[in-house]
């Protein structure tokens, strides 16, 4: 049995547990992100150094 916990905030679809699973934040189901694209954000990631640091060892590396 699948279990249906939100709906579509574009069509008014369940969207089905498994995608959810996959993709927790979403609010999209798949036919609708696939016509209007992910409501997904892409988050930058620190790197944990500042930016001089990156570029010498980047240096480092590609010398």
């Amino acid at each position: 049995m699948i279990y249906y916990l939100r709906t579509c905030v574009f069509c008014g679809k369940a969207i089905p547990l498994r995608r959810l699973e996959a993709l927790p934040e979403t609010r999209r189901c798949y036919d609708c992100s696939q016509k209007m694209g992910s409501d997904m954000e892409n988050r930058p990631v620190k790197i944990g150094m500042d930016m001089e640091t990156y570029r010498d060892l980047l240096g480092a590396v590609r010398s």
